[in-house]
């Protein structure tokens, strides 16, 4: 999390960037001006509250303000640049993914690529929002809720993320599926 100056400094960016003045945004806020210029210039850490009255003011997602590290509005994912991530596997296993989004200021959406030989299985955990996998190559049991599919080649499936749900590739050899995570919410540029 940036510091109580970062956070400040974010603030005051953007509040320059809008062409606003302290009185607008504590107005916006429903704040006074002295206390919108202590949390500028970091003498004063706000509130979770205060925060998002005056990223809302501002037209700002809260988040924008208090990632580890400002974000960029479009970001790119080259191939050879991908990062591993660890998805929870049965038990004390995981599956290994490549990321192929990187993240964006109060991003929602996630994406992984999936090579997994047979027998791999994840067990997601519940959240609010969606989920989907689309099998690229090779064939998946998917539980979800009180159902169950096969996803082969080609398919893909759309559920809801507050249903229970597994997936175990079933796939001869390497399976390879898209992993799409989506949460709620809306992104204010």
């Amino acid at each position: 999390m940036p510091s109580t100056q970062e956070v400040g400094e974010r603030l005051k960016a953007v509040r320059k960037k809008r062409g606003m003045t302290l009185k607008q945004v504590a107005e916006g806020a429903g704040m006074s001006p002295t206390h919108i210029s202590e949390i500028e210039r970091g003498k004063t850490s706000p509130t979770v509250g205060a925060l998002r009255k005056i990223a809302a003011a501002l037209e700002k997602d809260t988040a924008y303000f208090v990632e580890e590290r400002p974000l960029p509005k479009i970001s790119i994912v080259k191939k050879e640049s991908r990062e591993a991530v660890l998805l929870p596997g049965v038990g004390e296993t995981f599956i290994t993914a490549k990321a192929l989004t990187q993240g964006i200021p109060a991003g929602r959406v996630t994406v992984v690529l999936i090579e997994q030989d047979e027998g791999g299985s994840m067990r997601l955990e519940e959240h609010p929002g969606e989920e989907a996998l689309l099998m690229i190559s090779g064939e998946a049991k998917a539980e979800v809720g009180d159902d169950e599919f096969v996803v082969k080649n080609g398919d893909c499936l759309h559920y809801s993320a507050r249903l229970n749900r597994s997936i175990t590739f079933t796939g001869k050899g390497r399976n390879k599926a898209l992993w799409v995570k989506v949460v709620p919410g809306a992104i204010k540029w």
